[in-house]
């Protein structure tokens, strides 16, 4: 099983939603993207290789796949509307050509690590 972690965008992002919608939203991630990650989501392509996307319900949600920490790090969580898809692949490919996309998982990891340790 994976664990699961935010990134401070994404973080932000799960935090607009409505209290229901996070409920819900975290029971699934649980009992679905924590299991079997690659199985329930599809690769980005071109710019964005390296991330996926898992579909849930009216969401997006973008993720990294950290495999030698078994770990999912949740980049950003969006509605699943056209209008939407631009804004969210947009918002990421600005993080990726501004080369923050190793910084961002370094202080996920990080974060993740020194919690652990507790």
């Amino acid at each position: 099983m994976y664990a699961i972690k935010f990134t401070k965008d994404g973080l932000e992002d799960v935090k607009r939603l409505p209290k229901n919608i996070k409920n819900a939203l975290k029971a699934d991630l649980r009992a679905k993207l924590q299991v079997d990650p690659e199985g329930c989501s599809m690769e980005l392509t071109d710019t964005l290789t390296g991330l996926r996307s898992y579909h849930w319900r009216e969401h997006r949600i973008v993720f990294k796949l950290v495999e030698m920490e078994n770990l999912i790090v949740i980049w950003a969580v969006d509605e699943r509307a056209a209008q939407s898809k631009e804004n969210i692949y947009t918002r990421l490919q600005m993080i990726v050509d501004e080369g923050k996309t190793a910084e961002q998982i370094l202080v996920t990891l990080r974060g993740f690590s020194q919690r652990s340790k507790s």
